[in-house]
């Protein structure tokens, strides 16, 4: 355990090192990844990114920003619980007087945005919608949120391939992958949600209950919420039709499958306490799905040429905007 948090602090350190140029990301889902191991250690980690985000360098804080975001997109209920605590969201929400930057200024604004729009309901995380409408009170201009990746990013299967899809969400300094990588990414993407709702209904059907059921359950709920802003942006010819036609096939599984499950179909008897949709989804295991569906740059799907499609269905994977799926 004593090990385990040294390593957690060494990680914290080197992912927010001023040398750094940019984020270290295999550095930082490491950092989510021990914090996510042990809750002793997820609240220490948020502990030392507080005091890192009073630094008097620019770059240090910067890095702990986004190592933050990583932290709650991959993050356990637990750590969520930790950041939205109103000491750390202070210490958040003093960054965005510019004093230390337009950069910090940006990031500390995109993610109170953020995260009151994807924890708004959840009364336990009620700080999160609070200190959002404060800074709008007082004026703060919050800028376009560029929905880089969702906040929920459902199951880690492992660190190196995690690390890699979280490379894809850098929110300061994005757009390393071509697109033909970010389009190969998203086709795998759709693939795992397809073989995730059938994983779901074998299960369900099967009257199978515990952890496997809630692990496949929380994964498609958070998958859900991004389908409908993919799909509206392949309506919109933002994506080809292609992709849109295989984003709608996964849409209709994963809208199917809830459904049976939601309406007890198939002769199932689970319980309906194990599925509140209209509640936050639990977001506590995640995979670097939905993160990696989350960095198609939709301006240069239009400048390829994309051509626009008919709104024949519409639904939700990635949280995206103009500036990225």
């Amino acid at each position: 355990m004593a090990q385990s948090i040294a390593q957690a602090e060494q990680l914290v350190e080197q992912a927010t090192a001023s040398s750094l140029s940019g984020p270290e990301w295999a550095l930082n889902m490491a950092v989510c990844d021990l914090s996510n191991a042990d809750p002793a250690i997820g609240e220490m980690v948020v502990r030392a990114l507080q005091r890192k985000l009073q630094d008097e360098s620019p770059r240090v804080v910067l890095h702990a920003l986004i190592l933050v975001e990583a932290l709650v997109k991959n993050g356990s209920p637990a750590l969520h619980a930790h950041v939205g605590a109103r000491s750390f969201l202070n210490a958040v929400a003093a960054l965005t007087d510019g004093s230390l930057g337009f950069d910090v200024q940006k990031q500390s604004l995109l993610l109170i945005k953020q995260w009151a729009d994807a924890f708004a309901g959840a009364g336990a995380l009620s700080a999160f919608q609070d200190v959002y409408r404060q800074l709008k009170l007082q004026g703060a201009d919050f800028p376009e949120l560029e929905n880089d990746a969702p906040v929920f990013t459902p199951p880690p299967s492992s660190l190196p391939a995690v690390a890699t899809a979280a490379s894809g969400f850098d929110s300061v300094a994005a757009g390393k992958r071509t697109r033909a990588q970010q389009l190969e990414k998203l086709h795998a993407d759709l693939a795992v949600v397809m073989d995730k709702a059938a994983q779901l209904r074998d299960i369900w059907t099967g009257g199978a209950q515990g952890e496997a059921l809630e692990d496949a359950l929380d994964f498609l709920r958070q998958c859900q919420p991004r389908m409908n802003t993919l799909i509206e942006g392949g309506i919109m010819g933002k994506i080809d039709e292609k992709t849109l036609e295989k984003c709608l096939t996964a849409n209709d599984h994963l809208l199917k499958v809830l459904e049976e499950c939601r309406s007890g179909g198939s002769g199932s008897r689970h319980s309906e306490d194990l599925m509140s949709f209209d509640s936050p989804p639990r977001a506590g295991r995640k995979s670097d799905v939905s993160s990696g569906m989350s960095h198609l740059s939709l301006r240069e799907a239009e400048a390829g040429g994309a051509r626009p499609s008919s709104p024949t269905r519409a639904s939700t994977l990635a949280s995206m905007d103009d500036g990225a799926l």
